[in-house]
Order: C-alpha cells, then sequence, then structure tokens
C-alpha cells in the first residue's frame, strides 16, 4: 500500500501541471489578457503618456510584458520549491546600500537625499538584474549617464525600450543643460528597472512556495490564509452530515422497502435534488432571514458585528441570554450548510438505498438467512459494508462539487471564503490569484481520489493494490 501511495503522489505532479497549465493559457488568451481590468483602470486615472507608463509600469511588475509561455514557466518557478533564484530575491543588505549611497554622493554631490536614495535603489536593482557588481554599475551611469549617446546602451542593459523620442529629447536637453539632462535619464532608469526581475538560471535552490502579489497589493498567500480556512469549514461541516444523513436514511428506507417513510422520502429527497442550490439560497434569505418575515438566521457573515466583544461559550449574564462566539458562528451557519447539504445527501441517500437493496438479493444474503442469522446481523454486518464501496467512489465528485457548490454559497451569503475569493479575482483577472484558488482546489481534489483508494482498500480487504 505504501509503495502504491507514493507512485499516486509522484503521479500528482504531471496532473496537477496539467490543471494549471490549462487554467493559466485560457486566462491568459482569453480578451483583455491577465490583469485587463486593472490595468484599465489603473489607466484611466491618467491621461495620455502618463496612462501608457502606468499600464507599463503594471504589466512589468506582473511579468505581463513577456509571451505567454514564459509567464508560465516564471509562475511554475515562483510556486516550485525547487526552482532558480530571481534576480529581485538577491540579498541587499544595510551595508550595500551604505556603501553605495557613499560613493553616489562623492560622485553626484548635488543631489538631495530622495534622488540619491533612487540612484541607490537602482544601480543595486539593475546589478542583480544584469548580473554584475553594483560597484561596477555605478562606475558605468556615472560614466554613460553624461553621454545621451550611452542612454540606449544603458536601457538596452535591462531590456528596456523607450521610444525614440525620449532620445531625441535627451540630445536637445543635454546642449541646454547637460546636469537636467542626467537627472532626466537618471529618472526614467529608475522608472524602467522598477518591477523588473530575472530568473538566474545559473542558481538553483531549494525555496519556500510564493503564490505571488495580487494586483490590488496584498500577498495571494496571505488572502488564502485568511480565506481557506472558511471554505474547509463549511467542507468539514458539510461532508459528515451528508453522509450520515445519507446512510441512515438509505439504509432505513431499503430496510423497510415500499413503506411511507421509504416513498415519501424518495419524493422529497428527487425535490430536493431538483432545487438548484442558487434559488435555494434566494428562498432562505427571503423567508428566513429578511425582515418582513420569520428573520430567524442572519442574511450574510460568520459572525456578528460585536462578535469579538462576545465570551466563546453561551451564557446567561446580567442581560440575559448570551449566545456566545461559538453559538453565533452556528447560528449563521444554520443556512449556508443546508444549501450545500441538501443536494448531496439527497443523491447519496438514494444512492444507498439501491446498492443495499442490490446487496440484499445476492447469493451471499440467502446463505445467510438459510443459516438463520439474525436480519439485523445481515443488514449491517454483511450488507453495509459492501454497500459503502459505492458511497466511496461519489466521494471523489461530492468534494469538488462541494468546493463549486462553495463558491455560489459564499456569493450569495456574504461569506468571506476562497470560492468567493476565486471569483472575484476571475472577474478582475488577477492572475496570481486565480491560479492560487486553482491550485488548492486541484491539490484537494487529486488528494480526494487518493483517499478514494485508500479507503476502497479499507472497506473490502479483497481490493488490494501491490
Amino acid at each position: 500500500m505504501l509503495d502504491y501511495i507514493v507512485r499516486r503522489l509522484l503521479l500528482m505532479i504531471p496532473t496537477l501541471l496539467g490543471v494549471v497549465a490549462v487554467v493559466f493559457f485560457v486566462m491568459a488568451l482569453s480578451p483583455g489578457g491577465f490583469g485587463g481590468v486593472l490595468l484599465s483602470a489603473e489607466g484611466a486615472q491618467a491621461q495620455g503618456g502618463e496612462a501608457k507608463r502606468i499600464q507599463q509600469y503594471f504589466k512589468r511588475r506582473y511579468g505581463l510584458d513577456q509571451p505567454v509561455i514564459v509567464q508560465f514557466g516564471r509562475w511554475l518557478n515562483q510556486v516550485s520549491p525547487i526552482g532558480f533564484m530571481m534576480s529581485a530575491d538577491l540579498k541587499r543588505d544595510r551595508s550595500l546600500f551604505e556603501t553605495i549611497g557613499h560613493l553616489a554622493e562623492q560622485w553626484w554631490p548635488d543631489l538631495d537625499d530622495r534622488d540619491l536614495a533612487l540612484l541607490v535603489a537602482t544601480t543595486i536593482d539593475m546589478a542583480a538584474y544584469t548580473g554584475t557588481l553594483p560597484h561596477d554599475m555605478l562606475v558605468r551611469l556615472e560614466q554613460e549617464t553624461k553621454d545621451p549617446a550611452s542612454a540606449p546602451r544603458l536601457f538596452a542593459l535591462i531590456n528596456a525600450d523607450p521610444d525614440q523620442r525620449f532620445f531625441e529629447q535627451l540630445v536637445v536637453r543635454s546642449a541646454k543643460d547637460p546636469e537636467a539632462m542626467q537627472a532626466e535619464l537618471l529618472s526614467r532608469l529608475a522608472f524602467e528597472t522598477t518591477g523588473r526581475n530575472r530568473v538566474l538560471f545559473h542558481r538553483p535552490i531549494l525555496k519556500a512556495p510564493d503564490l505571488g502579489t495580487s494586483l490590488r497589493g496584498r500577498a495571494v498567500g496571505e488572502l488564502l490564509r485568511e480565506t481557506v480556512p472558511v471554505t474547509l469549514l463549511l467542507n468539514v461541516i458539510t461532508i459528515p452530515l451528508i453522509y450520515v444523513i445519507a446512510i441512515l436514511s438509505g439504509t432505513y428506507a431499503a430496510r423497510y422497502r415500499g413503506s411511507t417513510f421509504d416513498i415519501g422520502s424518495g419524493v422529497l429527497l428527487l425535490g430536493l435534488w431538483s432545487i438548484p442550490v442558487i434559488w435555494a439560497g434566494v428562498l432562505l434569505i427571503g423567508y428566513f432571514a429578511n425582515s418582513r418575515s420569520l428573520q430567524w438566521f442572519p442574511t450574510a457573515g460568520l459572525h456578528d458585528l460585536r462578535a469579538d466583544d462576545m465570551r466563546f461559550l453561551p451564557r446567561v449574564g446580567a442581560m440575559g441570554f448570551e449566545r456566545g462566539w461559538l453559538l453565533d458562528l452556528i447560528w449563521h451557519l444554520v443556512l449556508p450548510v443546508f444549501c450545500l447539504t441538501y443536494g448531496g445527501f439527497a443523491v447519496l441517500s438514494k444512492l444507498m438505498r439501491g446498492t443495499i437493496l442490490d446487496n440484499l438479493g445476492l447469493d451471499y444474503v440467502r446463505t445467510a438467512r438459510a443459516k438463520g442469522v439474525n436480519e439485523r446481523d445481515i443488514l449491517f454486518r454483511h450488507v453495509f459494508r459492501n454497500s459503502l464501496l459505492p458511497l466511496i467512489t461519489v466521494a471523489v465528485a461530492i468534494i469538488p462539487s462541494l468546493l463549486v457548490g462553495s463558491v455560489v454559497v459564499e456569493t450569495i451569503f456574504s461569506i468571506p471564503g476562497m470560492g468567493r475569493l476565486g471569483v472575484e479575482a476571475a472577474f478582475q483577472k488577477d492572475r496570481e490569484v486565480v491560479m492560487g484558488t486553482t491550485l488548492i482546489a486541484a491539490i484537494l481534489s487529486l488528494a480526494s481520489q487518493l483517499l478514494r483508494d485508500v479507503c476502497y482498500a479499507i472497506a473490502d480487504p479483497r481490493v488490494s493494490y501491490e
């Protein structure tokens, strides 16, 4: 079994690569590409050349100016625990800034503190990007920024290509005011250098996976740490409820086939299965959370606004009954959990009933009855265990479907989970967030398939992977 698990874990790697590659290239080749919404919004805040420069900056910062295959390779290198160092990750300690700053202060004595700091940062970034020593890069900047003819060579070092008009303006400024020309050239170099990052293929390393930064400025890992536990909480509550209800109702309906419970539960479950989740959520809010109707439950969120001041457990205090933080959480989860469960146990209950009825007609059951085995023992000691195999198979589809269903439920009930985060990122074409949520969902789906095979071997001793 251990060898089989190891093989399956290794096979997950190419499968995972295929999943994320499909999502990546579909988004990249869609109209607008990655970050189209944000780039348009940022560009709309400025006019003319300034809007173009802002868009160029965002493209460069997130690597959107590279070919799609290069973007995908850089993203894989970014999230992989084994990869190559990036130029922006090179060590930049305080002593390096002080050393370069001391030299720059001697060579550019007229620069103020702000421009001097910008020059030092630009020198160090260009040195890291080109793979040269910061001191050598500062010497080159000191020599070549005095001559506008050298400007194209400086921009070529960082793979930047300003328009020809910029170089023509430098020549004009150089004739009128050489110091102003040098200052403008350094300023443009600083802008073009900011955000540029290059893979250093000669420096393979072991590193912590980095999911990148959202287009809104927050680390994707931080966003997922906030939202994944919420989605997992919904699913950890939902999955046991689905299976407990399905197993109990399906077993009872099969044992008393043709009874009122069997017929009534069949009709009820068929009706529940036919109701879309989005419609059910709207109906539940309209009838059970609306102030004009029952208003038994809250309409949105996971906690009351005053939850931080609540005690953990409910109690009776001076103001009467206080539900506490835990009961407040349960109260907010009732409607979302129902939306996620009713469709699942409706399907599994009918499946459990049909599987038990199939097993009750097999030869080993007739043999047990002929030997005088108690009917209860036949059902729970023989038939029940064999009837679990189809439920284990369906579990692989249940877990991904719950993740998809949580997208709808989290959106309807304004729950800050991973599903809602992924939907918002997809609308904004936020590459890092979409790929981060896709990666987590794919890992959970593949892990559920491996768990299914292990459960097969536990439930049925005849199943062997040796």
